[in-house]
């Protein structure tokens, strides 16, 4: 915690709050890039779980951002606020702005699973 709040003093920006800014949008296009590249064989070998099994990973790294948005988000003293001023409360907005983008882009990754469990990938 400490090695944190010295990163945020210095202005920089601990790893933790890129993760949470960065990881919805990575899983969604890791999601979308494997389903393409996968579709193919999923369809001649019949193996559609592939798929599936991708939307999931994704979908886990996805809430991997939100959870380590969560945790920065709290270490953050009880004086941060979204009205700015100080180093802790760019970080906290940072923050929610990581879960924000993390949870949005696991219901994108879900939003694209849905077409993938009712049709078939040979279509």
């Amino acid at each position: 915690m400490a090695r944190s709040q010295q990163q945020i003093q210095e202005g920089r920006t601990p790893r933790g709050l890129w993760w949470s800014l960065i990881a919805g949008f990575a899983a969604w296009a890791f999601d979308l890039g494997c389903s393409y590249v996968l579709e193919q064989h999923s369809c001649s070998t019949g193996h559609h779980y592939v798929l599936h099994i991708t939307s999931i990973v994704c979908f886990v790294i996805a809430l991997t951002g939100f959870g380590t948005g969560w945790m920065e988000f709290r270490r953050f003293p009880g004086t941060t606020s979204e009205e700015g001023g100080s180093h802790f409360d760019r970080a906290h907005f940072q923050a929610l702005l990581g879960m924000a983008f993390s949870l949005s882009f696991a219901v994108v990754i879900i939003a694209g699973a849905v077409p993938r469990w009712i049709l078939s990938p040979c279509e």
